[in-house]
């Protein structure tokens, strides 16, 4: 190696060693790569949510067959339909 690619080398090893590192990104590359990760993020919680919700739900359905708690969902269920009447 040269003395300049040494150097560089060197250079770039202790800026990582101190955690300093240089974004080579434009700044406008880098606001779309952080919206772009925002919308990812977003779209991953909302999915989530509804996955577990939906879980959550399927397993109260399947509650009525208990006595103390199947009794508790039957008149909440009950509730529902009611509103759902009018």
């Amino acid at each position: 190696m040269t003395d300049k690619s040494t150097e560089k080398v060197a250079e770039s090893a202790s800026e990582v060693s101190r955690g300093y590192t240089r974004v080579h990104l434009s700044p406008m590359r880098l606001m779309l790569n952080n919206f772009l990760g925002g919308i990812a993020w977003g779209f991953g919680v909302v999915l989530g949510g509804t996955l577990v919700v939906a879980i959550v739900l399927f397993l109260f359905s399947k509650l009525d067959t208990v006595p103390l708690i199947g009794d508790f969902i039957g008149r909440i269920m009950d509730q529902i339909n009611l509103q759902q009447n009018f």
